[in-house]
């Protein structure tokens, strides 16, 4: 694999989502069902009393990464990253937001993820969105080859 030099670090959850990450035509469309978005959320809970207990981060895996002009386009991981983004956005909309065609994965994950965090404690939402934004961290991996 032709892997930019520098191109395999830890970085935070947060740090990932903030950079400009897109998902290239090539890539299959989301399709995570709701019971698997809710094995990460359950992980994430879980780890972060742990990890917090320890003072370690909580690694969420690998994600590959193309660089491509001014973006990376993500190889490896979408279905993660796209989750995570959700969480993220349901905590910080503070509401449940519907999306109109319920028939999709993203509409089912969306509002099964949103019926679990709608039952925290409003105190402990924006915790928990440091704590994925922070603690939680990928191996982000970055080629410059496409075909790798």
């Amino acid at each position: 694999m032709a892997i930019d030099q520098g191109g395999v670090s830890a970085v935070s959850a947060g740090d990932l989502l903030a950079q400009d990450l897109r998902i290239p035509t090539y890539q299959r469309p989301y399709s995570w069902k709701p019971e698997t978005a809710l094995q990460l959320w359950n992980d994430v809970q879980g780890a972060r009393t742990d990890t917090e207990r320890r003072g370690v981060p909580y690694v969420l895996g690998a994600v590959i990464l193309h660089k491509e002009e001014a973006y990376f386009n993500v190889v490896d991981g979408q279905q993660r990253l796209l989750t995570l983004r959700m969480i993220l956005a349901i905590i910080d909309t503070n509401q449940l937001i519907l999306p109109q065609n319920k028939a999709t994965p993203v509409s089912r994950v969306w509002t099964a993820l949103g019926t679990r965090i709608s039952a925290l404690q409003e105190c402990e939402r924006e915790p928990l969105a440091d704590f994925i934004k922070t603690r939680c961290q990928l191996i982000r991996i970055v080629t410059d080859n496409i075909d790798e």
